[in-house]
């Protein structure tokens, strides 16, 4: 099968067919599950027909796969992620679930040609306002469940990003995080997420913003496995 993958693409297929490529068109089209890491382009994804969950994590590319030829595909993350355009997204005719948290997505509008989805989450991203106040409403009028950025959440990333940091800030079981999605300023996205309150955030904004720059080398923010 003369396919152009991304080579974290095809380590995963390989991963799951049990051998390295080429791979066998019964082999790709067949897979129903399919995680990937850190992969700079969505390159193969396309012909992998038979996916019904889909999990990208740590990828560098800011367009949205071409997922419109996967209708089975009913579950599809992309998290720690370079993605801001959903351009396409409704083409997935089959979509229920969709997780999208930690990327750099503003425009949510492209979510309401999905006409089968059930629930979204969009935390970690910097929304804009009118994504938030009428494109959520919207959504939740049709029974999808939304989670999404607090107020607080937006504001501490449009400054850090007016600043030139990319990260994304949001919270998890009872505290704030800080994470670097893409591959654009670390090569494991997913991993050393600082634990930091919003005010701390506030702080190195207004006064010390090459401390903030360099908040991944403090190892001591990192939560570890005793923490909530």
């Amino acid at each position: 099968m003369n396919v152009d993958w991304d080579p974290a693409i095809s380590r995963a297929i390989a991963a799951d067919v049990g051998h390295p490529p080429p791979f066998s068109v019964n082999e790709t089209r067949s897979m129903t599950y399919l995680k990937v890491r850190h992969a700079q382009s969505y390159g193969g994804l396309e012909d992998l027909y038979g996916l019904r969950i889909l999990l990208l994590v740590g990828c560098g590319f800011p367009d949205l796969p071409p997922i419109g030829s996967l209708a089975d595909l009913k579950s599809f993350t992309i998290s720690e992620s370079a993605l801001r355009n959903l351009e396409g997204v409704g083409e997935a005719e089959s979509l229920r679930s969709l997780k999208l948290p930690r990327n750099f997505i503003e425009d949510l509008t492209p979510l309401l040609e999905c006409r089968q989805l059930d629930s979204v989450n969009v935390s970690g991203n910097p929304l804009s306002e009118t994504s938030v106040q009428e494109v959520i409403p919207e959504l939740t009028g049709k029974g999808v469940r939304v989670i999404f950025p607090t107020l607080k959440e937006r504001e501490l990333m449009s400054r850090m990003r007016d600043a030139g940091l990319p990260f994304s800030y949001y919270q998890m079981s009872g505290s704030f995080r800080l994470c670097r999605p893409g591959l654009d300023l670390t090569d494991m996205p997913e991993a050393d997420h600082i634990k930091i309150a919003p005010d701390e955030v506030e702080r190195l904004l207004d006064g010390d913003l090459e401390a903030l720059e360099n908040i991944f080398d403090r190892k001591d923010l990192i939560p570890t496995l005793l923490d909530p």
